[in-house]
């Protein structure tokens, strides 16, 4: 595998658990009238721990094929995914300060990879 592939199989593993924290913001929103033990029983968040543990698979198949220096930089998307998702599904606003921080991060990230 080249290490292109395994970037992109690394940030895809972000794309997919801020999906599955998406779901699971959806099911809490929804109380099923369960109590106990037995209200995370619910299908969706069985789902969405799945998903979860699929972005740990992937990022442990990702880092294997690139250097570990970009792990923490590219796991800083999350953050933005979770952030747009959360805007496009829920209406979510975004605010100034949370703008300064995408930007701050593709800075970041932008600063990074030219060094």
């Amino acid at each position: 595998m080249s290490e292109y592939i395994a970037i992109v199989i690394y940030i895809a593993s972000g794309l997919i658990a801020a999906i599955s924290q998406l779901i699971l913001k959806l099911t809490a929103l929804k109380p099923n009238g369960r109590q106990g033990v037995l209200q995370y029983m619910d299908w969706r968040i069985v789902i969405s721990y799945g998903m979860l543990f699929m972005t740990i698979f992937f990022n442990m198949i990702a880092m294997r094929y690139m250097p570990y220096k970009y792990a923490p930089v590219l796991s800083c998307l999350s953050y933005v995914f979770v952030l747009m998702l959360g805007r496009l599904v829920l209406h979510e606003t975004i605010s100034k300060r949370k703008w300064v921080g995408i930007i701050a991060i593709f800075l970041g990230m932008y600063i990074f990879y030219i060094g």
